[in-house]
């Protein structure tokens, strides 16, 4: 068979003429000069990780086929796999599976690189404050791990250099930006300066350009001629082939690694590239280059520096590979290029995508059973409440198996997985399926006149309740208003029985006519209409200016409106703009978080909303107290909130209700929000897609309930009733600011005395 999914995991042998990676949940083989590949392993279950022996004759690989992942082995041109272990992530045996222990233990998976000798790891592991570290760790257990990078901001993906004598890796600062970080591990390689470098090279130069003086040929004896009773040479030759062989010299043994903790972290340097995102680091055979993957908004490209002087990143290539590694043989860095194998030529740049052709055979019955168990697998080991909704995670398992199985075929097995995550009662789950097909051109849609019309309307045509704002109805040469009627679409008398599609469905890109009544008078009107997507955000945008306007009129002006739409960068970005825009001169604000499905800038927007206030400063000439702006990290609002929600208000959007109550920064007006407040990640499963993972929850600080299946409850209960013309959640929320901003007016203030008024 062939398929549309990529290639993982790539891994080169030693001689760097195959490489073996993962594919449709098997472990395949392929010459890196392109070609056929080679089916390895043949098992239903996920096969992954696939990794050559220093010697290139075994590959060994993660397997589930026990319901657990575990190591096999087998031999590099195909055979039998033998499992080495039978335990789980964090541990090392030797090479044939024995002596196995753990060394590490986390929560979370961990990204692990070996010193060359063996005897150490450097590992990227997180806290319980969620931070990734670099790590360094002797596998003997003879010290503690040590924490290599020390900073809040993450570090991760350590790589051992070739010659054990630097570890680099990539750090994030600044909130946004990625960078390669690298240390000497030992001291004296740090502190040697270029100059001395420098020295030592010009005189290894000179002692090998220094040529020893010939000594004197020495005069050879004339050569005797043979007796005859000389020995034939063969026989001379036996006679010294009897002689005893020398002992053979040891090789010599390889000097133990040497790493200077004291004083490690202030050897740790940057090598900062601005607006740029660094990944994928690979260390050159000799160790004395370093290349990564480049990411900015413009482009990708590979970036090379050269230790210890040569720290200006230079561009080698204009692609960027991930999974790479750089070979010794025809100098090359290989990896993945958009997930299929690639290679850069290091003295070029230029690049290289291998071709290879495989077929799969398989039962499609093990293939649907494996995709549903390793789901059902990966939320038993890691979903984040291992009660798993106190149901018997076995018996789910055995409930839905079969039928999954019995498919027809993948989107059957597919529901089946939506079935046992149903079971676990839980938000933020879901499992999806690439599409097979994918549609291109043009296809046909469901204009929006920007018109909405009355239900209850007879006919004959379409009456228009509404104009939606700045849509193409209200613009002055092709405006319709409210309560005219429509009486044709395109030549196409309408009525309230038809189906609309059937006059309004086409390309976007035209234009529609309409013939439109108001009483006894009718008039052509031509108009380019918008699609649905358009029609919704018009009107959001006309809720929100109503909103401000009712507001603004029940305050008499002293309080604002904002809405947050989403939990996300740009809605920040917005509701900072819109503290100084809805909250200019006003004593109080409502803040909005209704219809907001979450997203992660809960802590972003309590940073800008309760602002610790140390002092007041006031600049000659004013009365007014305030504060510098530039001193703060966000726009900030000290005055009264409110804070509404609704069933609506969805995972951080709730995280960002419970805080307010919790912080009581304000009152809490609407409905209880929906109850889904974990933290989910995705995982691929095999070749099929993606599978939604929660695996962190959030508590109420004050009683530590999880917040899962328990929305926030506002202090002030207000449903909306059918039918309403008037918002009754916002009107509560005005009668509480009120009473807020007047409570707030009363504290006390101190009086401000100048150095110059102070009483002795």
């Amino acid at each position: 068979m062939t398929s549309r999914f990529l290639v993982h995991e790539p891994a080169l042998s030693p001689d760097g003429k195959t490489v073996a990676f993962g594919w449709q949940g098997d472990i395949w083989t392929a010459p890196t000069s392109g070609g056929r590949a080679t089916r390895l392993t043949t098992h239903a279950a996920l096969d992954s990780g696939a990794a050559f022996s220093s010697d290139g004759k075994q590959i060994a690989f993660n397997s589930e086929r026990e319901g657990f992942k575990m190591l096999y082995t087998m031999p590099a041109g195909g055979g039998e796999p033998k499992q080495l272990t039978f335990h789980t992530d964090g541990c090392i045996a030797d090479a044939d599976g024995k002596n196995a222990k753990r060394v590490l233990e986390s929560w979370n998976p961990v990204s692990v690189t070996f010193s060359p000798d063996g005897t150490w790891i450097a590992y990227s592991q997180a806290d319980e404050w969620f931070n990734d570290d670099i790590w360094l760790m002797p596998l003997d257990g003879s010290k503690p791990p040590y924490n290599l990078s020390r900073h809040p901001d993450n570090d991760s993906r350590p790589v051992w250099s070739p010659d054990g004598k630097m570890i680099a890796w990539t750090g994030q600062r600044e909130i946004r930006e990625v960078d390669v970080f690298y240390v000497n591990l030992r001291a004296e390689d740090d502190e040697k300066t270029k100059r001395e470098r420098t020295l030592v090279k010009a005189r290894e130069k000179i002692a090998k350009s220094a040529k020893p003086a010939a000594a004197p040929k020495k005069e050879e004896p004339p050569k005797a001629e043979p007796k005859k009773d000389d020995k034939p040479a063969d026989t001379v030759a036996k006679a010294e082939e009897k002689k005893p062989e020398e002992p053979k010299k040891e090789a010599p043994k390889p000097k133990p690694l040497q790493i200077d903790l004291e004083g490690i972290h202030e050897r740790v340097h940057r090598l900062k590239i601005a607006d740029s995102t660094e990944h994928s680091l690979v260390w050159s055979p000799d160790s004395k280059r370093l290349a990564f993957q480049s990411q900015s908004v413009e482009k990708k490209l590979t970036r090379t520096v050269e230790f210890p002087d040569e720290l200006t990143p230079k561009q080698l290539g204009t692609v960027a590979l991930t999974n790479a590694a750089w070979l010794k043989a025809d100098d090359q860095i290989v990896g993945l290029l958009d997930g299929k194998p690639a290679s850069i030529n290091v003295k070029t740049g230029a690049p290289k995508t291998m071709s290879f052709r495989a077929q799969q055979a398989y039962s499609r019955a093990e293939k649907l059973r494996a995709v549903f168990d390793q789901c059902w697998q990966v939320m038993r080991d890691r979903f984040y409440d291992d009660k798993l909704g106190n149901r018997d995670w076995s018996a789910v398992r055995a409930k839905y198996r079969d039928m999954a199985a019995e498919s027809p075929d993948m989107k059957g097995a597919v529901e089946c997985v939506w079935l046992i995550l149903g079971e676990l009662n839980g938000s933020h789950l879901g499992f999806t399926m690439g599409a097979s097909n994918t549609m291109s051109g043009w296809r046909e849609e469901t204009a929006h006149l920007g018109l909405r019309f009355d239900a209850t309307f007879a006919g004959p045509g379409w009456k228009v309740r509404d104009v939606i704002p700045k849509s193409p109805a209200s613009r002055k040469e092709s405006r319709v208003e409210a309560g005219e009627v429509v009486l044709k679409v395109d030549g196409k008398d309408v009525t309230s029985a038809m189906d609309a599609s059937s006059v309004l469905n086409g390309p976007m890109e035209r234009d529609v006519v309409l013939i439109v009544q108001n009483g006894d008078k009718t008039r052509e009107i031509i108009l380019r209409p918008i699609n649905y997507t358009m029609a919704r955000r018009l009107l959001y945008d006309a809720w929100i200016e109503n909103n401000r306007t009712e507001v603004e009129k029940a305050s008499g002006g002293t309080l604002g409106y904002l809405h947050i739409s989403a939990m996300d960068d740009a809605s920040f970005q917005k509701f900072q703009e819109e503290l100084y825009h809805a909250g200019a001169g006003k004593d109080g604000l409502i803040i909005d978080v209704r219809e907001n499905g979450g997203g992660s800038t809960t802590d972003h927007l309590l940073t800008a909303l309760t602002q610790p206030r140390h002092a007041i400063a006031i600049p000659r000439g004013s009365q007014t107290s305030g504060y510098p702006q530039d001193r703060i990290i966000y726009a900030t609002w000290q005055k009264p909130i409110v804070v509404l929600c609704n069933q609506n208000s969805y995972s951080n959007a709730e995280v960002f209700s419970h805080a307010i109550k919790t912080l009581k920064r304000g009152q809490l007006v609407g409905v209880q929000t929906a109850g889904g407040a974990i933290s989910t990640g995705a995982t691929s499963i095999m070749d099929v897609d993606t599978l939604r993972l929660p695996f962190r929850g959030w508590y109420v600080l004050s009683n530590g309930q999880d917040r899962e299946l328990m929305g926030a409850k506002p202090d002030h209960i207000v449903w909306p009733q059918p039918g309403d013309k008037i918002d009754r959640q916002l009107d509560k929320a005005v009668e509480m600011l009120k009473q807020d901003v007047t409570s707030w007016k009363k504290r006390p203030q101190p009086k401000l005395i100048r150095a110059t008024e102070r009483q002795p």
